[in-house]
């Protein structure tokens, strides 16, 4: 492997020739390396995964799988598929190649990922956050069965770790909101909590709102999503299609959009009304739940807290997924347990058709139905 000595920077580089995937002969230059072991490494490693080797390291092919998935993904989820795998994955795996991975090495990763507890909080991590970085890993293991030539994904002969969904869903009842929002003083705050619950919007959705997304029928038009990002605004579209959409909004609320909004000086229609992020939120939010002395919940939970105010009044799942921009399947899956009496009210009017065709054949036959 040609390395050679840069004796003017008193570094190392390499400089070789590879086939790339298309087969065309290509030259490569790389410089900067402390020592000439690192130069031949990652001539062998850029060589393996130009080739699709399987005898490359998992951090090579993390860095192929990235490549390959980061134009398609949305910037939110970058950061945290980024900040999972650096945190829970590359530490066991980097330095291994892909093929030598074997199912007992994903099992005591699996056993290890259990163990382990959150620096911040002490606490073990949830199962829907296991979960997911358990589904990370075998989705880079998928990509290196798809497109790396690998045989078989060590993932799926190993039962996944954690839980799909969380355990139970937490929500505030209309009486609880009402006791909650009392409580709340700052005009800002209190619009937000009034918006995320009547609406069930998302808290991207509500922080991306600007005067010109509401809309003189009172309905508000939500076709974007807001964060802070690294010291940057950045507006992304919503989650998925269904997120676009508009949603109408009582009176009493439309009046609260404007005394709110008329009382922001130099405020243009593209200004967004809040100027608070997300974690200031949820801080408030539980300040005023201590306050109120109703249970602690997420901002995220006023979104379950809207639903199940729907489920309550009668409302089907067409109807709330399209408000809450979702699908009816997802709402069914998510807030099944919300609709308690639906397997008492099927079995009843089972009972009833039943009962309605016995009398008609006894009629039929002029006996009398037993």
């Amino acid at each position: 492997m040609p390395t050679y000595k840069d004796e003017e920077r008193k570094t190392w580089y390499c400089q070789f020739y590879y086939t790339d995937f298309t087969g065309a002969r290509k030259k490569k230059k790389k410089r900067g390396f402390t020592t000439q072991r690192e130069a031949k490494e990652y001539e062998k490693q850029f060589t393996l995964k130009a080739q699709r080797d399987t005898n490359m390291t998992f951090g090579s092919l993390w860095e192929l799988y990235w490549r390959d998935v980061e134009s398609r993904i949305r910037s939110s989820t970058k950061n945290t598929k980024q900040n999972n795998v650096e945190t829970h994955i590359l530490p066991y795996f980097k330095d291994r190649t892909v093929a030598s991975i074997t199912v007992a090495d994903i099992r005591e990763w699996q056993n290890a990922m259990l163990k382990k507890r959150n620096e911040k909080t002490g606490a073990p991590y949830a199962p829907t956050y296991l979960r997911s970085i358990n589904s990370q890993l075998s989705a880079i293991f998928n990509y290196a069965v798809r497109f790396q030539s690998l045989g078989a994904n060590p993932c799926h002969q190993v039962a996944a770790i954690g839980k799909k969904r969380a355990p139970k869903m937490q929500f505030w009842t209309l009486d609880e909101f009402n006791r909650f929002i009392a409580h709340e003083a700052a005009p800002g705050y209190h619009l937000a909590f009034m918006l995320l619950y009547w609406c069930g919007m998302r808290s991207g959705e509500l922080l991306a709102l600007s005067t010109n997304k509401k809309l003189p029928d009172n309905a508000l038009d939500i076709y974007e999503t807001f964060k802070r990002e690294k010291g940057e605004d950045v507006y992304t579209d919503p989650k998925s299609d269904n997120g676009i959409r508009q949603v109408l909004i009582p009176e009493f609320l439309a009046e609260e959009w404007r005394d709110y909004t008329q009382a922001l000086y130099g405020l243009t229609e593209t200004d967004r009304i809040f100027h608070f992020q997300r974690t200031a939120l949820n801080k408030e939010l539980k300040r005023v739940a201590d306050l109120a002395k109703v249970k602690s919940i997420r901002v995220h939970d006023l979104r379950h807290s809207h639903v199940a105010l729907l489920i309550e009044l009668g409302y089907n799942s067409h109807e709330i997924a399209a408000r809450i921009g979702d699908t009816p399947e997802e709402v069914d899956k998510t807030y099944a347990h919300l609709y308690p009496e639906a397997g008492r009210r099927i079995v009843q009017e089972l009972e009833r058709h039943r009962d309605g065709f016995a009398e008609k054949i006894a009629a039929a036959e002029k006996i009398e139905p037993q």
